[in-house]
């Protein structure tokens, strides 16, 4: 990278009064303290120096492939039990709002014993609270138990599926290497994503017998060769 972005990668800033500046090259520049640098490469391996590494917040947007796996596993059970995946995405989000009011509750309970000026048992206003917090934390600790029981039979139907999502993963890995033969091969996600909708779809008028799954796997291997 540059050298003369040094000062700014580095926050070397010089302040006068309530304003701030930095010198780039020989210049000394106006900076603002909401200023943001963002740099991208679209080199698919970049290497950089410790050097750089410690001025930067480095962010990898590559796809892996057990991250794609689930996102290919959620879009068979999406297209194939549509209210199975609905379900899952309610479910998680009762869990993280229900374990989001514990914390608050916890938090309540704790600021009014840090700000109570009296006897803790002859504070009534505490007393009340702690017990709707009780009755509150106890419904929530019953539906979280529940959540969790849902969530496990959940996830048991979604493996059934879990094989769809491995092959459709490995073959996205295997389009996008084609650009190491030849340029001209490039493939975007959300294109690739889109045909494993169409050819979820498009299996069950062109592949007949077997198994659901095995219907699938074969019908879009062979859209993806074609």
């Amino acid at each position: 990278m540059d050298p003369t972005l040094d000062n700014v990668l580095n926050k070397n800033l010089i302040q006068v009064g309530r304003n701030f500046s930095v010198r780039i090259g020989d210049k000394e520049v106006e900076y603002n303290t909401k200023f943001k640098l963002y740099i991208t490469t679209r080199m698919s391996n970049p290497h950089y120096t410790p050097e750089v590494s410690t001025k930067v917040a480095v962010v990898n947007f590559t796809v892996k492939e057990s991250g794609l796996i689930e996102q290919c596993l959620g879009i068979v059970v999406k297209a194939e039990q549509a209210n199975l995946e609905q379900t899952k995405n309610e479910v998680i989000t009762r869990i993280a709002s229900n374990k989001a009011t514990i914390l608050q509750l916890e938090d309540t309970i704790l600021k009014m014993l840090s700000e109570s000026k009296t006897n803790i048992l002859e504070d009534v206003a505490l007393i009340d609270t702690l017990q709707l917090s009780k009755e509150k934390s106890d419904e929530i600790k019953n539906s979280l138990e529940a959540s969790e029981i849902m969530m496990k039979k959940i996830d048991d139907t979604r493996e059934i599926y879990r094989e769809c999502g491995k092959q459709a993963s490995i073959l996205f890995f295997v389009l996008n290497d084609l650009n190491k033969i030849d340029p001209m091969y490039q493939f975007s996600l959300d294109w690739y994503k889109a045909l494993f909708v169409k050819n979820i779809e498009e299996s069950k008028e062109h592949m007949l017998g077997g198994e659901r799954i095995h219907q699938i796997i074969k019908y879009h291997q062979l859209k993806v060769y074609q």
